[in-house]
């Protein structure tokens, strides 16, 4: 009878696999109604709404709907002008306390899409409009909150939050949760419940859905090998990865299995960052990317100019490896800190301070360490290993690293030319 109970109680708390349609107003609800762009409003702008007197003096006073409408035109036209908007939405949600706003003001907060974000105040906004019905607002708390972004990393709370956005019209986060079971990275692996997550989506038509279920139904028969390098060539191999717990990037591309554990590390852990900013100079490339990528909502400025350093870092690295392959790390690493620091490039461009710090910050790197991370990118290498024999790491002559390090710093100086 005890084991009954807990397996009752156990289950209980499972959120049941309901998922509904895609609602076009789930951004906009809340509190049992859906907030709607005021159309006096909607195609006004922070610096134009003041020649529409009535619609400023109902801004002015925080109302919501034309609050919501002016912010949203600002944010889309007038990128420079995001903080007046985010400031604008403030006085809305003090003055109205609408789950829209709060939905909106943690959105923008927490993106990075194009401003600096600030995940703690994301977090408090987003949970407002959660609490009160605002299904958006669930599938991107729950992201914040698997990342650790914010606020302590919390799974459960995540998972019980996406099942919410999934059962109240915003159906992609029923595929989130259909990812998170079948790759086992942050809960534990089942593909049962992956499955039927992905299922329930595609019944609804949510794009994507069907293909990815396909996928998890046959993955028995997809051969998915990754070459993972390292320094000794005796124990390169390639591993054979299933389709949804395959690295972020290629492992060739040094996303490893030791990187991997620091970069799923909770955004906000204190102890990684330190680490990072202590021994990333002296790791392989990808390491700096993962301190800029770290830095981004802290410190910007750092954050930037560490990102030149590990891209110009690449770049003398790839171009030394005698497989050209190696340079498409360079898009890859770009693609993987992108959602964390695209605001940095957003309004601006790296200023002549940052670039030369970053150039001082390069030169100060050995010139002699061997990129055995990202020189076994190509084909053949991946063939070699498959058939046990890796072989040794295949270089440029030494001789021409000096010509190849001074390319990749031009490429870097032309920034502080063109301005």
């Amino acid at each position: 009878m005890l084991f009954l109970s807990l397996f009752l109680a156990t289950a209980a708390i499972i959120p049941p696999v309901q998922v509904a349609p895609a609602d076009p107003t789930a951004m906009f609800k809340g509190d049992g109604i859906a907030l709607k762009f005021d159309p006096t409003c909607r195609d006004y702008n922070i610096d134009t709404v003041q020649t529409n007197p009535e619609c400023a003096a109902r801004v002015a006073k925080g109302e919501a709907a034309p609050s919501l409408a002016i912010a949203a035109s600002t944010f889309q036209s007038l990128p420079a002008k995001g903080n007046e908007a985010i400031k604008l939405l403030e006085h809305s949600a003090t003055v109205t306390d609408s789950p829209a706003i709060h939905y909106l003001l943690g959105s923008v907060l927490g993106s990075a899409e194009r401003y600096q974000p600030n995940y703690a105040l994301a977090i408090r906004h987003l949970s407002i409009a959660a609490q009160r019905g605002n299904p958006a607002a669930a599938d991107f708390l729950a992201t914040l909150l698997i990342a650790g972004k914010g606020a302590p990393r919390d799974v459960p709370r995540a998972i019980n939050l996406y099942a919410t956005a999934a059962a109240n019209g915003f159906p992609g986060a029923a595929v989130t949760l259909g990812k998170l079971y079948l790759a086992g990275k942050f809960v534990p692996k089942d593909e049962a419940k992956g499955t039927a997550w992905l299922d329930a989506a595609a019944a609804v038509n949510t794009p994507g859905a069907a293909q990815l279920a396909t996928l998890a139904k046959n993955q028995g028969r997809i051969s998915n090998f990754q070459l993972v390098p390292s320094p000794d060539p005796t124990k390169v191999k390639a591993v054979r990865y299933g389709t949804f717990n395959n690295p972020d990037i290629p492992p060739n591309f040094g996303f490893d299995v030791n990187f991997q554990s620091i970069h799923d590390a909770p955004y906000d852990d204190a102890a990684i960052l330190a680490r990072l900013e202590k021994e990333a100079a002296l790791m392989p490339t990808p390491y700096l990317y993962e301190l800029a990528r770290r830095l981004a909502a802290k410190d910007p400025d750092r954050s930037l100019q560490t990102y030149l350093v590990a891209r110009t870092r690449l770049t003398y690295d790839a171009s030394r490896c005698a497989d050209p392959a190696a340079l498409e790390g360079l898009r890859a690493w770009d693609m993987i800190v992108a959602p964390d620091i695209r605001f940095l490039f957003v309004t601006r461009r790296p200023s002549n301070s940052v670039v030369n710090g970053a150039l001082a910050e390069e030169a100060k790197l050995p010139a002699n360490t061997e990129p055995w991370w990202i020189c076994r990118s190509g084909m053949p290498a991946m063939t070699a290993a498959m058939n046990s024999a890796p072989g040794p790491l295949k270089l440029k002559p030494t001789s021409e690293w000096p010509e190849l390090r001074t390319a990749a710093q031009m490429r870097l100086r032309e920034l502080v030319g063109s301005q």
